[in-house]
């Protein structure tokens, strides 16, 4: 039994140094959620490590169990917010969301097992005991499943609305639109430029900071089989707005001249769908050619020398 303990420790510790040194594999949405969901059955396991921990000491082992699942709860916690110290030094930023990541999975694995725990089954009131913790347990697991299992569906959704790559006519989806000093909110397009009533379009605030607008991200990369790239905008301010819509590949090195960048003019209270040949994107970069079959990113901003006029609106944007 005490090579056991031991053994338990050093899965804990091992764990534990994972979380603190293990390089993140990428830099997608996809991979950041999975890593910071990995928290959940990361601590999870902690917890149930823990707790045998803690039945494996004489001076543990005869506590109530309720004691003893709070202290492999409290275990978890405590390890959780020391890990998140301790990325502080190795360059990493500390965060209150993965340490709440760490809790959920350890409620989760903890009351999934108490549902299983034999000395859980022979307690008092074992049956509602383990009714509460199969609820709790469960709702914990789904919580901590939730964000993983929304980039799938949102990473499904992407590719088969794939040529559109956005249209906030149907609904308010930002998922892969980031906001560069702006403030996005789902609106109803004013009946003046309404295609239909009721028509829905996503309410772009742009603010003062640098390079305030939109930003695609993990678009579908193969832009190769199309022709053009059309962006339908809304300018409900009485000044005309000056825009760059900028276009990289995967291979771009962050340099002006190693992207497609163009400018254009929303005229004053009017709705335009702003048309770019794909082929220009391609020539865009200096020295090489865009690379339409891997393609990274978009952002549309307002320029410097630009009306001051703080908002538009974003319809749709898709290849043709």
């Amino acid at each position: 039994m005490k090579r056991a303990h031991w053994l338990a420790l050093l899965v804990i510790s091992i764990l534990l140094v994972a979380v603190v040194f293990a390089p993140v594999p990428g830099d997608t949405r996809w991979i950041r959620t999975l890593h910071n969901s990995a928290h959940a059955p990361i601590f999870g396991c902690v917890a149930l490590l823990t707790l045998f921990i803690v039945r494996t000491q004489p001076r543990f082992a005869s506590l109530a169990l309720a004691t003893q699942y709070a202290l492999a709860l409290a275990a978890a916690l405590l390890l959780g917010i020391l890990t998140e110290l301790l990325q502080i030094p190795v360059g990493r930023d500390a965060s209150v969301e993965d340490a709440l990541h760490d809790v959920i999975g350890a409620v989760a694995l903890l009351g999934i097992f108490a549902v299983f725990d034999r000395r859980v089954r022979a307690a008092s009131k074992a049956s509602l005991v383990r009714l509460i913790a199969a609820v709790v347990g469960s709702a914990a697991l789904a919580v901590a499943a939730a964000p993983v299992t929304r980039a799938a569906i949102k990473y499904q959704q992407r590719d088969e609305r794939f040529p559109v790559l956005a249209d906030f006519t149907e609904r308010y989806d930002r998922y892969f639109i980031f906001q560069k000093s702006a403030e996005f909110a789902p609106a109803t397009m004013p009946l003046q430029w309404a295609g239909t009533a009721g028509e829905r379009a996503m309410h772009v605030n742009l603010l003062d900071g640098p390079y305030p607008g939109l930003e695609f991200i993990e678009l579908a990369a193969d832009w190769s089989h199309y022709s053009t790239l059309a962006v339908d905008l809304t300018n409900p301010t009485p000044l005309g707005l000056q825009f760059v819509l900028r276009v990289h590949d995967a291979t771009h090195n962050n340099q002006p001249s190693d992207r497609f960048g163009r400018r254009f003019e929303l005229a004053p209270q009017t709705r335009q769908v702003i048309r770019i040949p794909l082929q220009d994107v391609a020539a865009g970069p200096r020295e090489r050619v865009l690379d339409l079959r891997n393609v990274a990113g978009m952002i549309i901003f307002r320029t410097d020398d630009s009306p001051r006029a703080s908002e538009l609106y974003l319809s749709r944007a898709w290849l043709e």
